[in-house]
């Protein structure tokens, strides 16, 4: 999951760049967040306030518009190629080799009569030709694409934003993300479109297809992705590439309340989903172990010595997996930057920022003595009493967050 400043951690499907054709969230009448994809710019890259990019790099850029689908998905979700690799080997190899095992058990067992041992390899043969099947079908773009999306559905839907050479500024209809160019250097771009990570697991990414763009440049996307990687964060300090990407999110409101500072929490090792991962690396251990005697016995040597640097390295992960179940916590820190207003709330940290609004938490409680506004999609944005310039700030965040919904507090304190 990545995490945004505000300790807001976050992986929805948007982001932020140096100022382009995004208009950032604002509250409408009905208490919603209007977004008008062709506004005008709501920041032009600045090379005087923008110590990423330069004047000969402010306008290059490329702006994509439209609405993420499961077949973007699809087609953009990594390990593709792996995957057909995969298949081919599976169907094209082991899974023939497993089925000429069990015709050629079956007709010597036909002419010589059954007994337990050859019953034994021929159940065994079969289930393991059934088994890798299942498996390919498995990991295959499909079914990968259905369990992100029940996990993440919000991977879908509205995209509009622009990549420049400061990064990308995303706007997914409800709130506006901001990457930097350092965070943009694990962007990268086939021939369907560009995956963006957004740290939270290897599938939760943002799909922006080709279709998306106003024209999809690759010579473009190469200056980009030039211009990303020269970018050198330690030339300036924490707070002042924060503050540059608070300002990539619009104006801060003059009543805003101004946060800033470091967050080190001590989070829970989620065992059930490290059980889950180490049982299911288990049973591929299993099976490789199992396929890997009967393809010996039958004389595929290539297909044995396959299996075998298939279970080691699926051993590998099984013994780190065990090694996680021993640990309790995970500490966790980063710093962060950002301001909250009666309407809504910017938080960034060095490489990212969200401009959301103020009625998303859902409620609130106290973890080490921070303040925690629980978002949608199981995330979460946490506040200490050091991040706040005084105890006038703090203590009317705290009042404001007091209910079980933050949304609208913030009004009545003011009052």
């Amino acid at each position: 999951m990545w995490r945004i400043g505000g300790s807001l951690r976050l992986a929805s499907a948007g982001m932020t760049d140096d100022g382009g054709d995004v208009e950032h969230a604002s509250i409408s009448g009905s208490g919603r967040a209007s977004v008008n994809p062709y506004a005008t710019p709501t920041q032009a890259a600045n090379p005087e306030t923008d110590p990423v990019v330069g004047s000969e790099q402010a306008d290059l850029c490329l702006t994509l518009d439209g609405e993420i689908t499961e077949d973007d998905i699809r087609r953009l979700i990594p390990e593709r190629n792996l995957w057909i690799g995969l298949a081919v080997l599976m169907w094209g190899c082991i899974i023939p080799a497993f089925t000429i095992g069990v015709l050629i058990a079956t007709i010597n067992a036909v002419s010589n009569g059954f007994d337990s041992e050859t019953i034994f390899k021929i159940i065994c043969c079969m289930g393991v030709a059934i088994g890798f099947a299942v498996a390919t079908q498995y990991v295959s773009p499909a079914r990968r694409t259905r369990r992100a999306l029940g996990q993440r559905p919000d991977l879908l839907g509205r995209a509009v934003g622009r990549f420049s050479g400061g990064g990308l500024l995303f706007n997914d209809g409800q709130r506006t993300h901001y990457f930097s160019a350092e965070y943009c250097r694990l962007a990268q771009a086939n021939r369907h479109g560009v995956r963006v990570p957004l740290l939270e697991g290897p599938y939760v990414q943002l799909y922006l297809a080709n279709r998306l763009f106003d024209g999809f440049d690759a010579n473009v996307w190469k200056q980009l992705q030039a211009i990303w990687q020269q970018h050198d964060a330690s030339q300036w300090d924490a707070d002042t590439l924060m503050e540059n990407n608070c300002k990539q999110l619009g104006e801060r409101p003059e009543s805003a309340i101004r946060f800033g500072g470091q967050v080190s929490l001590h989070v829970p090792v989620d065992h059930s989903a490290v059980r889950g991962i180490m049982y299911r690396n288990g049973a591929m251990i299993f099976a490789y172990g199992v396929a890997m005697l009967l393809a010996w016995e039958f004389g595929f040597t290539f297909v044995a010595v396959g299996l075998l640097l298939l279970l080691l390295g699926t051993t590998r992960y099984f013994y780190n997996s065990w090694r996680w179940m021993a640990i309790p916590t995970q500490e966790m820190s980063w710093q962060q930057h950002g301001w909250i207003s009666s309407d809504e709330v910017v938080s960034v940290t060095t490489t990212n920022g969200v401009r959301m609004l103020r009625e998303e938490p859902l409620r609130t409680e106290w973890i080490e003595e921070k303040l925690v506004w629980h978002l949608p999609n199981n995330r979460a944005m946490y506040f200490a009493r050091e991040l706040f310039e005084s105890d006038e700030d703090w203590n009317q965040i705290v009042e404001s967050s007091s209910g079980t919904s933050v949304a609208g507090k913030l009004d009545s304190v003011a009052e």
